[in-house]
This record gives C-alpha cells, structure tokens and sequence, in this order.
C-alpha cells in the first residue's frame, strides 16, 4: 500500500437497468460527502450508469485519473457481470489500485473475491466503513492491518477469508447527509432534477390529480428524497444489510427538503421509501410540516398494516398524489410464505381507501414462490379484480407482474441452492450470477421455478392475472370505459412518445405488463 496522506479515490456506478436510472446514486454520495467531511478531499464520483459510456471509454477515462483506490457501487446482485469484468481490466492495467466494492452484490462476498479484481468489500453501510478504510489504507503494510476496519470483507495472506464485525449504524439524523454539488450541473441536475414537464414520473404518478394543473406548479421541478432507511419486515425474497429502520428526523428531513425547493426549484417530490411512515408519531408530524411546503409528492413503499382512511386522507390533504405498497400477492398462504407479516384483507382495504381517496396507485406482484399453486393465483386474480372494480378511474393495466428472484443473501436464494437450482461450488454459483447479470425479474428468462408446476404454467399465470383483471374491469365498468382509460393512460403514452428522434424506453422498473410493452 502507498504511505500518502491524501489518496486520489475514485468511485463509480454501474449499469443497472437498460436505460439510466433517474433514482440518485444515494450510496457513492453519502460515501464520497462522509470522505470529504472526513478531509479526503481527492475522492471523485464517475457515474457510468448515468453517462453509458463505451467500455473503452470507462477504461480510459479511469487510467487516466490513475486512482489508488477504486470503488465500485454495485447496488444489485445483477451487476456481477460488469463489475467482474470492470475490475479485472483495471487490475491489469493498473496493478497497483487498491479495489473495494460496496452494495448488495456483497452478499456473494466469496465469489466476488475468488472470481473477480475485487480486494476489499464493505459489507454494509459505507460512510463509516469508506473512512475507517481509506485511514487504514493510508499506513497499511499487508492486508492483515485491515481486520481492525469494521464492516470488510477480503481474502487475507492465508488465502482465508476474512469478515469483519459490522459497524455501529450511523445516527438516523446523518443517513443520507448528501453533499448534492457532487451530482453535477447541467445535463446531470436536470436528468435527476427534471422539469415536471419532461418527468416521467410525472405522467405515472402525478398526472391524474387536478392539482397538477394548478398554474403555480408549472416549470417546478422533481426530486427524489429518501426520508428513512430500512424496512420492519424480513420477506424471504429481499436482501438487505441494514437492520431495522432509521427515520430521518422530521426538521432535519424538512431542511433538505427546503434545500431542494431553493436550489432547484423542486414543486414534486418522491420520497423514496421502502417502509414510509410506520412509525405514526413520524408520519403525523411529517403530514404537519410537508403541508406548509404546498409540494405535490409521492410515497414510493408503505406497507398496508400501517395505514389507515384517516392517514389516507390527511396525506391527500397535504400534497400526496400517489402511495405504492408492496402487496405482492392476493394469497393469504404466499404473503405468509413470504413472511410479509400481512394479512391479505389488508391489501384489499388499501386499494379501496386509494380509490375512496382518489389516490393513485399499482398492484405490485411477485409470483412463483414456493409454495405458488393454481389455487393462490386465482386468489390474487380475485383481489387484482377487486382492486380494478374499486374506480372507473383504474388502468386495468396498472399491474406491476414480477416472478420470483433468487437474490443471494436471501432465504429464496438457500432454498434455490437446497433444490440443486443453484449449484453450491463456487463455480456453479458464478454462473447463477452471470445468468441473472443484466437482467429484470419480469423478463421470463432468468427466473427460478420454485413451484411443482412446470415452467410453461408459471408463464401462463402472468397472463391469466393481466386477462382476468381487465375482463373484471370491462364487466364493471364497460368496455367504453376499458378504451378511455388505456389510451389516455400515461403509461401507454410513455412508451409511444416521440421526442426529438428518440422513441421514449420503459425504463424496465415495472412490469407494465411484462413483454407486452417491449419497444423494438
């Protein structure tokens, strides 16, 4: 290792969906403001899945900047492909870069290590880990010096591998203390600032509110704030490193929401949850203050056993336009099998509070769990029918179809590996990775079947959902109506847009619905 006070750091993003993500990169920010605060002021951002450029560029750009230490985001398990392939080069073309990678593809720690130019990797969060790090990289004579960092993964001197003790979670008021000039100017604010009128966004979940057409909310601005980090449950299919939740402090959530209205003149906002006020004494003082800001914004993940009409109601009143769940089945026997902690009457009162409420929303689906039988689709078709026949107002399209994933790190991941799904050797599980590598769950490829119904059937039930839902739909509402409402719906739109000469993409982030959607 160099003995330099201040190392030149270089962190990059990786490619996660087709088509750029306009999510912000939360986590290199908060690393790269927790180095800079820490006084490492050569610590740099590259945001390749922003920017898309040719891997000839990526490397060059990179030998260029010559940086000690590399780091990379990989902020899902299917980004193994690239990140193998990315720090393999820069192993080869510069030997000397010390390489550390953070995010959810840690949770196959052992093979990164093995298979790929990854030295280090930070297990869980990286503000702290980043600094403690970078101090120890600063004098470090072997790898044996950084078992005193907490929260690192390596392969020491013994060909051992080495797993620290996890860190102290940082302080709920400093999650997501972002430095926001690290984002850019220009084409970078305005991609992830965008003009409501150029948002996407805007058409999915903001449009069919009237209060978007008021004149004092045109040529506003839309920001993607998270305002807690964390989740109360443990569903079988999701990997996370965090335990439990932090609510980030109403005031201290209301400065960086007032930041954003001054400096980019934001008049939306998604507030970016997995887990959106469980917590009702939050969420109470939230609704008080976000209602004196007279924004328009939207809750990205709240669960159906914390909500209720009265909530429902007052969040309408204070700007809220828009609230997803994460129902994921109709089925009283998969939400358990999921351990979702749910009961599925709760599903069907917070799709009828939404439409009492005119409220906009999606029924998000995983389907093909252990344990998925014709019995519990026709279970979830039942509440997909349910949820349609609540408003005339409902695109009986808005169905958000995904098949189960095995992501490592998960309980599905160990029963896929149990079934001999996934091979245990580490190479078996590298191709499991490589398969998955640059792919959405939706996609009908890459998928698992965790049930005892051949494949054929599990792609028959997405289907058979999407036809059932609409023909319930048009019995209720009529088939006039079924027209009106998909072809007007901003969904549909999205994809046939023309702009300039570029066909707008489905960015991949909801199944909408699956393969019928795709652009040539």
């Amino acid at each position: 290792m160099k003995s330099i006070d201040s190392p030149n750091i270089l962190i990059v993003t990786t490619p996660i969906r087709p088509i750029p993500t306009d999510y912000p990169p939360m986590g290199s920010l908060s690393v790269i403001t927790a180095l800079k605060k820490a006084g490492f002021n050569n610590a740099e951002f590259y945001n390749i899945d922003f920017l898309r450029p040719s891997f000839s560029d990526v490397l060059n750009y990179i030998e260029n900047k010559k940086p000690d230490i590399f780091g990379i985001s990989a902020v899902v398990s299917t980004a193994y492909e690239y990140t193998k392939k990315l720090s393999l080069e820069i192993k080869k073309m510069l030997p000397d870069t010390t390489i550390i990678m953070g995010g959810n593809l840690g949770a196959s720690a052992e093979i990164v290590l093995n298979k790929t130019g990854v030295e280090f990797i930070c297990t869980g969060e990286g503000e702290l880990t980043a600094v403690d790090f970078v101090n120890c990289w600063i004098t470090a004579e072997s790898k044996e010096d950084f078992k005193n960092v907490k929260g690192l993964a390596f392969i020491d001197q013994k060909n051992e591998m080495v797993v620290t003790p996890f860190p102290e979670p940082i302080e709920a008021e400093k999650v997501y203390d972002i430095d926001w000039s690290l984002m850019g100017s220009g084409e970078k604010a305005d991609f992830f600032f965008p003009l409501s009128e150029f948002a996407p966004i805007i058409a999915t979940s903001f449009s069919l509110d009237p209060r978007v057409l008021e004149p004092h909310r045109k040529n506003k601005r839309v920001a993607t704030l998270p305002a807690s980090k964390g989740c109360v449950a443990r569903c079988t299919f999701c990997h996370r490193w965090d335990k439990g939740i932090r609510y980030i402090p109403v005031s201290i959530l209301m400065e960086r929401l007032d930041f954003f209205i001054q400096k980019y003149n934001v008049g939306y906002v998604c507030f970016a949850d997995e887990n959106f006020g469980t917590d009702r004494k939050w969420l109470a003082n939230f609704i008080e203050e976000v209602a004196k800001r007279d924004i328009l914004w939207r809750v990205s993940g709240m669960r159906v056993n914390t909500i209720n009409p009265e909530a429902i109601k007052k969040m309408k009143e204070a700007g809220c336009c828009c609230i997803y769940y994460g129902m994921e089945s109709g089925s009283q026997k998969i939400l358990d099998v999921m351990e979702k902690v749910t009961k599925v009457e709760q599903n069907y009162n917070a799709v009828k509070w939404m439409a009492e409420n005119n409220l906009y929303t999606i029924v998000q689906l995983i389907i093909g769990m252990p344990g998925e039988t014709q019995q519990t689709i026709e279970e979830t078709c039942k509440f997909t029918s349910y949820f349609v026949e609540q408003s005339a107002k409902t695109d009986p399209n808005a169905l958000s179809i995904n098949f189960a994933q095995a992501l490592p790190g998960t309980p599905l991941y160990e029963i896929a590996r149990r079934k001999g799904d996934i091979k245990t050797s580490m190479e078996g599980e590298e191709q499991y990775l490589l398969q998955i590598s640059d792919r959405d769950a939706r996609d009908g490829e890459t998928f698992l079947n965790f049930t005892e119904y051949p494949r054929i059937i599990l792609e028959k039930w997405n289907f058979e959902i999407q036809m059932k839902t609409r023909y319930s739909y048009i019995k209720k509402w009529g088939i006039d109506n079924y027209y009106k409402v998909v072809l007007n719906s901003p969904r549909f739109n999205n994809l046939t847009e023309v702009k300039g000469d570029r066909l707008k993409k489905d960015s991949g982030y909801f199944a909408d619905p699956a393969r019928q959607n795709e652009m040539p």
